[in-house]
């Protein structure tokens, strides 16, 4: 019981970024690195109303639990707009998107979730949209099977993984038998993108055929005008390649026969996995593989909930932790006593051993003459009398104190607490107790000392010292320090 308590306060791990689902409207992928293995694994839907139940599926299957996931979303599961750019700095630009297209999109700003980049060769932001509904239940789908949502991010961002860093390149892409889509990249980074409708799948067959042909033909005359337009835009770093990724195509056939027809090389897109034999699955893996850097999250912070320092849990702990600390105290203190009540005991022995002897000595005195020499040796007893009286009297009280012990002192400490009062130090010495700690507002200290007259113990204490001020972090701090008794000299 005490070890569930208190783990909130001792569990700061991260979970690491070692899984990624891509959704579509018809299918959920996923891809899981754990070092020993990579899995590959996909469950086909027929409405996205199955996303939770099979999210929590395969997460349980593989035994994913407290994994952080990457979601990639597919094609028709977003909205990509081009608006002119706002111009402001990363914080109020996550803030300000979702008004920034409300006229473009159906949904009012409240309801959407939208992030974006600038351009490269234009004044031009290039945003993607989604619905918030959308992600609350992708969100609570990860939730639900144990997992958190490291970042969501759309598939047409993720294909910049299988291009090259210092080249443009021009993806040409197919999930299932859907239409083509033409995705450009220039050093990773998304600048165009096209859809080619009317293309039949598959591109290429055996045997081939005059229709097969023509087709092919159209999609290069298509592809050209692509190639021809992305020309124009990067002068400096010109389209130098194309990669294919067709699902139900071979697309090594598809790259050569397009190279035939194109004056810039085709090759097919290479999987680093021999699983990734699949759109989705490529797709999932390109969204694992950017960690923790997507170029697109709809899953910003401001949107993450935020971390409650102050739970039940958390405050049951401290308060279990502070009375095993005050007992741990009070037992310190007690043991102390028993060791001194031997030394006690002989003190007031002696003390009584003086106190005859001095008795015994005044007999005397009453018998004889008085004469200096004696009247220095009865002042030399008196003054060890009284010395020795004065020590037995300080260990006496020190003793009854300490046989006391403070536990009841904190114990009411304990009870007396206050959310506007955090203690730091205790020091109690006899009947004098020393605090220092810190306060929400200058007002909660004199409330908290206010309610000293409901304990007995605390009542009886007097402080001549409170100091209010604020530290370094300027949080209010105070110090109390009790009241000293003069000793005369």
């Amino acid at each position: 019981m005490f070890k569930r308590l208190l783990s909130p306060l001792f569990s700061g791990k991260t979970p690491s970024l070692n899984t990624a689902i891509a959704l579509f409207s018809d299918a959920v992928f996923l891809v899981a690195d754990n070092k020993a293995d990579v899995i590959v694994d996909s469950v086909s839907i027929t409405s996205i109303t199955e996303w939770q139940s099979v999210i929590e599926m395969l997460i349980t299957k593989h035994q994913l639990g407290g994994s952080q996931i990457a979601i990639v979303l597919g094609l028709g599961l977003y909205q990509s707009l081009l608006i002119d750019n706002p111009d402001l700095n990363a914080d109020e630009l996550a803030l300000a998107l979702p008004y920034l297209v409300k006229d473009l999109v159906n949904e009012s700003p409240e309801d959407i979730v939208a992030d974006g980049f600038g351009c490269l060769h234009n004044d031009r932001m290039q945003v993607f949209v989604s619905t918030r509904q959308q992600m609350n239940k992708i969100v609570l789908a990860c939730r639900t099977a144990g997992c958190t949502v490291g970042y969501i991010t759309v598939e047409s961002v993720v294909w910049g993984e299988f291009t090259a860093e210092n080249r443009s390149q021009l993806v040409v892409h197919r999930y299932g038998n859907g239409n083509l889509q033409l995705t450009a990249f220039s050093q990773h980074k998304l600048f165009f993108q096209r859809q080619l409708r009317g293309f039949d799948v598959p591109l290429v067959s055996e045997p081939s055929s005059d229709i097969q042909a023509l087709q092919l033909d159209s999609l290069a005359l298509e592809l050209q005008r692509s190639l021809d337009f992305l020309s124009a835009q990067l002068r400096d770093n010109p389209i130098s390649q194309l990669l294919i990724s067709c699902d139900n195509d071979n697309n090594q056939q598809l790259a050569l026969a397009l190279s035939t027809r194109l004056n810039v090389t085709v090759k097919a897109v290479q999987s680093p996995l021999l699983l990734l034999t699949s759109t989705g699955t490529r797709v999932a893996w390109a969204g694992l593989k950017q960690g923790f850097s997507p170029v697109i999250n709809f899953y910003s912070p401001h949107l993450q909930p935020k971390r409650q320092w102050l739970s039940l849990n958390k405050m049951v702990a401290s308060w279990l932790a502070l009375v095993v600390l005050i007992g741990v105290i009070s037992g310190i203190y007690s043991f102390k006593s028993r060791q001194l009540i031997p030394e006690l005991v002989t003190n007031k022995a002696q003390l009584t051993t003086a106190q005859s002897q001095l008795t015994l000595t005044q007999k005397q005195l009453l018998l004889h003459i008085v004469s200096p020499i004696k009247q220095q040796r009865v002042s030399a007893l008196e003054q060890e009398i009284i010395a020795k009286q004065s020590t037995l009297e300080a260990v006496a009280n020190h003793d009854a104190s300490l046989m006391v012990g403070y536990g009841q002192v904190l114990t009411q400490l304990a009870t007396a607490a206050s959310n506007n009062i955090a203690i730091e130090r205790i020091s109690i010495s006899g009947n004098a107790i020393d605090l220092n700690g810190v306060a929400r507002t200058p007002d909660a200290v004199p409330s908290w000392l206010g309610t000293f007259n409901r304990y007995s113990t605390l009542a009886q204490r007097r402080f001549q010292l409170l100091n209010i001020g604020r530290d370094g972090s300027n949080q209010i701090t105070f110090t109390l320090q009790a009241q000293r008794m003069q000793e005369a000299n």
